[in-house]
């Protein structure tokens, strides 16, 4: 039997897809690049894999108001970007008026996106806090993609966020989906409301969830700046086809 306590803690995810986009949509302002993104680029990308030798392509997946996309850009790189937001796409070509064109919408829903930017021999994807919004079904098609559009021997860097994040994963509840649970918090500086994510319980799982690639460096950041918040704890990943 099935408890009142289990009833009021499991929500429904039919529309997660629809909820975690109209999230979004609200825009996350972000003009300046963040410190994962240069260490990735500065502690592992240029001294181990030499990058960028001939401008080579980079697709950065969830890149909202596209700092890292620049970034990479101002840095020797063939530079792509894509998001769900319509309203952080828009910032971004107005922004980075001179690389506009290399930022795209894409669908929130993978089953129906069959590429992200353009269509194949991507040497670098990166996927900055933008991974964990899927449900299992679609998060294996989002890698398959992926997967498909990275050049044998190119490398996947991801950030995601694990159970330790107590910000997040406090402030969320079980769903009628064994992956997925819903975040709902706010304070004076954000305000989540029927927000879906799936969290890494440890770095085997992290491992497993990216098995497709083999695994070059794992490690994690951490930082708590508020009072009133959590430590946003963040696995990384980075591995090669």
């Amino acid at each position: 039997m099935i408890s009142n306590t289990q009833l009021q803690e499991e929500q429904p995810i039919e529309s997660y897809l629809g909820d975690n986009k109209e999230y979004w949509e609200k825009g996350y302002e972000a003009p300046n690049v963040d410190h994962h993104t240069f260490r990735f680029f500065g502690r592992i990308l240029k001294p181990e894999f030499g990058l960028p030798e001939h401008n080579e392509k980079l697709l950065d997946f969830g890149c909202g108001q596209g700092a890292a996309v620049n970034f990479f850009h101002m840095n020797g790189f063939n530079a792509y970007g894509v998001d769900i937001s319509e309203k952080d796409i828009s910032i971004a070509r107005s922004r980075f008026s001179h690389i506009k064109n290399k930022f795209t919408i894409c669908n929130a829903d993978p089953k129906v996106q069959t590429n992200y930017g353009t269509e194949k021999n991507y040497s670098v994807i990166t996927a900055f806090q933008s991974l964990y919004y899927f449900s299992e079904p679609d998060f294996n098609i989002v890698m398959g993609r992926i997967y498909d559009q990275l050049v044998p021997g190119g490398v996947f860097f991801a950030t995601m966020m694990g159970i330790q994040s107590t910000e997040f994963y406090d402030n969320s509840k079980s769903t009628d989906d064994e992956w997925l649970r819903k975040v709902d918090f706010s304070n004076s500086r954000v305000d989540v409301k029927n927000y879906y994510m799936f969290f890494v319980k440890d770095e085997r799982d992290l491992v497993d969830k990216f098995k497709m690639f083999k695994p070059v460096h794992i490690g994690y950041y951490s930082a708590k700046l508020r009072s009133d918040e959590g430590d946003g704890f963040h696995y990384t990943f980075c591995g090669v086809k």
